[in-house]
């Protein structure tokens, strides 16, 4: 049986986005040379990675030119909303509160940190339409 294709990005995916979200709009030799310091990438694995990219709805791809030329179709924020879905969905049954009450619980958070999520549950509370 096929595997589903995920609509989230891979480790290798988000590096080539990354670069993408830099560059703005770039050629597949234009990605390679950037992430060549990074991991080492070849050309063709970073011309199937973009395709894939592009199958997934996350690269437009202009074929005017010898040269195609690739650019986000999703920005940075979107692909983290996105991410954070599948996490939310996976892991803590669609609950946000679970995955914000995980962090609280593991991980070690500044002052400053704290302080920003007490403003935000500030402001969530003062939100139209926030759920009861």
């Amino acid at each position: 049986m096929a595997r589903k294709k995920s609509k989230v990005l891979t480790e290798g995916e988000h590096r080539i986005m990354e670069v993408m979200w830099q560059l703005g709009s770039a050629t597949v030799a234009e990605v390679a040379e950037r992430l060549e310091g990074e991991d080492g990438s070849a050309y063709t694995t970073v011309l199937t990675m973009m395709r894939i990219l592009r199958d997934k709805g996350y690269l437009s791809c202009d074929t005017r030119s010898r040269a195609h030329v690739y650019a986000p179709s999703v920005d940075r924020d979107m692909a983290a909303r996105s991410a954070v879905q599948q996490l939310l969905s996976k892991f803590f049954s669609g609950s946000p509160g679970e995955l914000v009450l995980s962090f609280l619980r593991d991980e070690k958070l500044t002052d400053e940190e704290l302080e920003e999520i007490r403003n935000q549950i500030k402001e969530s509370k003062n939100k139209p339409g926030k759920k009861k």
